[in-house]
């Protein structure tokens, strides 16, 4: 009788054999995984590969976080589900600060469900007042910065006024603009100093009312870029002091400077310094003499009263013509957003100033429409008040630079705005005026980390899906019916060959 049973096909070390080298392929495989991570942890690289540049970050934060040794400690302080939307943008965005510096550590502290931790937190820095509202605290080595969770976006209010049965939407969302201030703000200790001018009817920096106060300016210098401040009179004796690296000049209309002060201010641009000039319009052509310290950097100031029907919401306040070249208006231009003024005086270069390589570079940064209306009020022969009118197109804010050499910092630096109102208390949150703000101030302070083309507020975009009854009846169908049918169908032939 035959034996039947099968041979094996393989001898007991040809097994062996298999199975080592099944072992060996594993270990292999192993360690090459092994090794690149290894090598990954040294060559650490992340690509971005979502459309929404909301949480992407610009090249100035980049550069910003390269420079970044200190550890900075994030809290999110949320409540998640009150606005989920800005939250979840404000996580992402943060999670990618902390994969860019490994010494940025970001924590989530939802104060709904955990009220123990909350109360915790707001003890420690202060900000019990705080308990019920969401915000995000930065903090370095026990300094700290709040930026708060209504700062983090802007509300589309044109698209709601268009249309009444509209909710109120988010525009644009602010984060980075803000985290990045914060981040700066809390690990640069050495604050810089900027003194406000008073005497000549400017803008108040201690007034927080409605009317004309620079309180919330003042707030923009101090809370948002780390730059102290005081008010100062150029009067008598005093000089401007040599910790100065901004002087303000805010909106200056019911006085007249005097020489030694206008000749004190000459004094220290030409040291190489820093100013910021806001003026007022000037409705009966009075000149407040600072006009004349500007005239000697190349920079005109006109009498015109400035109104553009083509860029005029109102009739008397205007949305100017903005310079994309400009690092103090790369972001805000990038972002769709303009700057708000109200009657603005013209502010440009002198025509035929010297154009000699050691002159001031002026550069204009806002104009009107080229349909622009300038009012000259003046006294003619016999002392009565007449008015002309221009029309053209009319610069509004300049910018000057003097003794520019390349990677090193500039020396002189001054921005005139042909309005002063565009800061106040009313009108700093307006569009793009803060913005604006902060720019000019990191520009005139010489932060270029701070200014590159991008670090803006980004646009919150919306997609809507327009379907006709029919399309949508389609739709349903495919939904309801198609998919789940077409799942029963693969099953159906699955079976019948497997029945076969």
């Amino acid at each position: 009788m035959d034996d039947a049973s099968p041979k094996p096909s393989f001898s007991q070390g040809r097994r062996w054999l298999i199975w080592f080298n099944t072992i060996l392929g594993v270990v292999a495989v192993l360690a090459l995984v092994g090794m690149a991570n290894y090598l990954s942890s040294g060559y650490f690289k992340r690509f971005q590969a979502s459309a929404n540049s909301r949480v992407e970050l610009s090249p100035q934060t980049v550069s910003l976080l390269k420079r970044l040794t200190n550890k900075v400690e994030v809290t999110l302080f949320y409540d998640q589900q009150s606005n989920q939307e800005i939250f979840s943008l404000a996580a992402a965005l943060l999670k990618q600060y902390s994969y860019a510096n490994p010494n940025i550590t970001v924590e989530t502290l939802d104060y709904v469900s955990h009220a123990g931790k909350a109360a915790s937190l707001l003890s420690k820095y202060k900000l019990t007042a705080l308990k019920d509202k969401n915000f995000v605290v930065f903090d370095s080595e026990g300094r700290s910065k709040v930026v708060y969770g209504n700062e983090l976006y802007d509300y589309n209010l044109n698209a709601f006024i268009a249309d009444q049965s509209q909710p109120i939407r988010h525009q644009s969302f602010k984060g980075e603009v803000l985290f990045s201030s914060a981040i700066y703000s809390v690990t640069n200790p050495r604050q810089t100093k900027a003194y406000f001018v008073y005497g000549h009817g400017e803008h108040d920096p201690e007034n927080d009312g409605q009317d004309l106060g620079y309180a919330k300016f003042a707030a923009v210098l101090k809370d948002e870029n780390n730059v102290d401040w005081e008010k100062l009179s150029l009067l008598g004796t005093n000089d401007i002091p040599s910790d100065c690296q901004l002087l303000i000049v805010a909106g200056p209309g019911r006085g007249q400077f005097h020489e030694t002060e206008l000749a004190k201010i000459e004094n220290y641009l030409k040291q190489g310094r820093r100013l910021l000039v806001m003026l007022n319009n000037t409705a009966n052509g009075s000149h407040s003499g600072i006009e004349n310290v500007l005239a000697k950097w190349n920079v005109g100031v006109g009498d015109y009263v400035i109104a553009d029907k083509a860029h005029s919401p109102t009739g008397d306040d205007l949305t100017p013509s903005l310079n994309p070249s400009h690092p103090i208006l790369k972001s805000i231009v990038a972002a769709d957003i303009s700057l708000y003024l109200v009657l603005p005086r013209v502010v440009g270069k002198i025509s035929g100033a010297a154009q000699t390589a050691d002159a001031p570079q002026v550069e204009i940064l806002a104009t009107t429409s080229t349909n622009a209306i300038g009012t000259l009020k003046f006294k003619n022969s016999i002392g009565e008040i007449q008015a002309r009118q221009d029309q053209g197109q009319f610069p509004l804010i300049v910018a000057v630079e003097h003794g520019s050499i390349k990677n090193v910092s500039t020396a002189t630096r001054i921005l005139v705005v042909g309005d002063s109102l565009c800061f106040d208390n009313q009108l700093i949150d307006t569009l793009g005026n803060r913005y604006f703000a902060n720019s000019a101030i990191n520009w005139l302070m010489d932060r270029p980390q701070m200014l590159l083309a991008g670090l803006g507020p980004r646009p919150i975009k919306e997609y809507k899906l327009v379907l006709t009854p029919s399309q949508m009846k389609k739709l349903q169908w495919i939904l309801l019916a198609g998919m789940p049918g077409s799942v029963l169908l693969l099953g159906g032939l699955v079976w019948l060959r497997r029945r076969s």
